[in-house]
């Protein structure tokens, strides 16, 4: 074995090593929007780069990973509950309504910005069955963009094939009472989760399919309880998704989370507390590996919702997002999650704090690293031989952030070392995987 291999090699053990375990440490984001009650959602575009939005019609943007945040928009009146962006400056908020929550008096459903935050517009191209509210959004495509709500109703859903330039919106009050998140896998196939009433006391929770991009929908779960509705999902995979079951019910203390394995075709429910815990946000690193956020705790759980357990970590966890091995958990504060062993916070190599985007990586791969001195930078890809096929001119940065792009493209599908170098001695390192182009 040369040297190279040993190398490649040794990173995968010691990538594995750590990894596996499913040991995660939670760390509150110090400087997060607080506004006395819940946060609605954050949305990572980058892991550098995001938006929250909350309830007191207040919107925030970080440029460093949450480490600081900047208030962007103050718009008492408006309740933003959801957030979504096809790029750094193109992006969409949605405003829950009047009639549900006391001091909204917005009747703008969606608000967009063209300027990464700076400015908001109403959305005025909506044709059809105009919403009254919305709750969750998600950008599908560039181009395909869908949103729905609301929680207590009425309920619509609107979707977008142009980027946003103009939506329709259709009803689905014949289906749905409430809607309260949605998921779409392809511009067709999808899913939105909500309640059959409005009235909690006699909902049950409900999931719908369609895969033909909204046209027609299909019951695929539906709860024999009262008091229930889906609040949130997420889908680790193609094949595997959760979605939380928040429940009121008064006499049974049993809590539960819907799971399927078969790309939501069907769904079974899986125990989730005794306590009588109120199911929030949902996220998934892996198909087993994942949370939820109660009203009082989260529950982790690394064999796929057999069981749980208890994290004294934030309270409300409203949503759950994943992006790159990372999980960012919005309630009354913002959390991120990261990676530990042992106990500890997963090791970095020398004075650069590595992210890598995406992975798996298609035509290029974007870095970004904190650097504590001033070195000349490298960045090197190994093949599963040892053999360095790309290496980046040295260039000399100074200590702080920084992000660069690599091109990978022209590179065989297939698992790679990345390296990076300062003043020749490596400083962090991650396996990156490059598929082809789907």
């Amino acid at each position: 074995m040369n040297t190279g291999t040993k190398i490649f090699a040794a990173a995968l053990f010691f990538l594995h090593s750590w990894v596996l375990p499913a040991q995660y440490t939670w760390q509150l984001l110090p400087q997060s929007p607080q506004n006395g009650q819940k946060q609605d959602d954050v949305y990572f575009l980058t892991p550098m780069l995001s938006w929250s939005v909350n309830g007191s019609g207040r919107i925030y943007k970080t440029l460093n990973g949450g480490t600081t945040w900047v208030k962007i928009l103050d718009q008492p009146g408006t309740y933003f509950r959801c957030i979504g962006f096809r790029d750094s400056l193109h992006g969409f908020a949605g405003n829950i309504g009047p009639d549900y929550f006391p001091n909204v008096t917005d009747a703008t459903p969606l608000y967009r910005t063209d300027d990464g935050g700076a400015t908001w517009q109403p959305v005025t191209t909506i044709s059809g069955a105009a919403p009254t509210g919305l709750c969750a959004i998600q950008v599908v495509t560039p181009n395909v963009i869908v949103a729905g709500g609301r929680v207590g109703g009425p309920t619509h859903w609107i979707r977008s094939t142009d980027g946003g330039s103009t939506w329709t919106s259709k009803s689905l009050a014949t289906q749905l009472a409430m809607v309260t998140d949605l998921y779409f896998s392809s511009p067709d196939t999808g899913f939105v989760f909500g309640g059959t009433n409005a009235n909690i006391q006699l909902s049950k929770a409900k999931i719908l399919r369609t895969v033909d991009g909204g046209a027609t929908w299909k019951t695929v779960y539906q709860s024999t309880r009262p008091f229930e509705t889906i609040w949130k999902a997420h889908f680790p995979s193609p094949t595997t998704g959760y979605a939380t079951l928040l429940s009121y019910a008064p006499n049974t203390l049993e809590r539960f989370v819907a799971k399927t394995t078969d790309g939501g075709l069907t769904w079974s429910d899986l125990p989730l507390a005794g306590n009588g815990a109120k199911a929030f946000g949902v996220g998934f690193l892996t198909e087993d590996i994942g949370w939820v956020g109660c009203d009082n705790s989260i529950y982790e759980t690394s064999d796929g919702g057999q069981t749980w357990t208890p994290e004294n970590i934030g309270q409300y966890v409203n949503k759950i997002r994943v992006l790159d091995g990372v999980a960012y958990g919005i309630g009354v504060r913002i959390y991120k999650m990261k990676p530990a062993v042992n106990g500890s916070q997963a090791p970095t190599e020398g004075n650069a704090r590595l992210l890598a985007w995406p992975n798996p990586a298609f035509e290029n791969v974007t870095l970004s690293f904190y650097l504590e001195k001033q070195a000349t930078f490298v960045v090197q890809l190994l093949d599963s031989q040892g053999k360095m096929v790309v290496e980046s001119p040295p260039v000399n940065k100074n200590a702080g952030e920084h992000t660069e792009t690599l091109a990978t493209g022209t590179l065989p599908t297939g698992s790679y070392l990345l390296l990076v170098k300062a003043d020749g001695a490596i400083l962090a390192q991650t396996v990156l995987v490059i598929q082809n182009k789907p």
